[in-house]
C-alpha cells in the first residue's frame, strides 16, 4: 500500500509539470483579445460624423507566441473600424509575472487627431524590445510598465479587457 501511495504521489507531481510559459501561475491564460477602450467626443475629433466612437487599444496574444496590436477608432453603432493610428506584430514570452516583447511598429504619418488604413500605416520601428510586469484578474489584464527616464513619456500602468478568450 505504502509503494502504491509513493507511485501515485510521483506521478501527481509529474502530472501536474506544465512547459507552457503562457499560463500565469493562477491559472489564467493571457491567450486571446484584450482591449482598453476610451469613449470619444466630436469636439476632440471635429471631422467625425455626429456618431459615437470608442479609441481602442487592443492585443491579441497567440498560441504561437506571437501577438499583434492595434490602436484604432472604433465606430460604436456599427462596430467598424474607421482608421487606425499604430500597430505592432511581433513575438512574446512570459516568465512568471514578466512579458518580454520583440515586435515591429507601424504609425499613421499624419496628426494624432485623424486615423488612416491598416496599408496606410508605414513602419517607423524594428525589433523593439519592450518588458514589463503583466498580472490577469478575472477578465482583466494589467500591464504594469517599468520607471523611464526623466525625458520620456512614461505610462504607468494600463488595464485591458478580455475581448476573445482563446479556445
Amino acid at each position: 500500500m505504502k509503494r502504491l501511495l509513493s507511485l501515485m504521489t510521483i506521478l501527481v507531481l509529474f502530472s501536474c509539470s506544465n512547459d507552457d510559459n503562457n499560463i500565469m501561475p493562477n491559472g489564467e491564460e493571457i491567450l486571446g483579445v484584450w482591449e482598453k477602450t476610451y469613449e470619444i467626443s466630436n469636439e476632440d475629433y471635429p471631422d467625425l460624423e455626429d456618431e459615437d466612437y470608442d479609441y481602442v487599444r487592443q492585443f491579441e496574444f497567440l498560441d504561437d507566441e506571437t501577438f499583434e496590436s492595434y490602436t484604432f477608432l472604433r465606430n460604436t453603432s456599427t462596430n467598424t473600424i474607421e482608421g487606425y493610428s499604430m500597430q505592432m506584430k511581433g513575438t512574446f514570452t512570459t516568465e512568471g509575472n514578466r512579458m518580454n516583447l520583440i515586435y515591429d511598429q507601424w504609425n499613421s504619418n499624419t496628426e494624432a487627431s485623424e486615423f488612416v488604413s491598416l496599408d496606410e500605416l508605414e513602419l517607423i520601428q524594428e525589433d523593439v524590445e519592450w518588458s514589463c510586469d503583466f498580472s490577469i484578474d478575472k477578465e482583466e489584464l494589467l500591464f504594469d510598465f517599468d520607471p523611464c527616464g526623466p525625458l520620456e513619456n512614461c505610462v504607468g500602468e494600463i488595464t485591458l479587457e478580455r475581448v476573445i478568450k482563446a479556445l
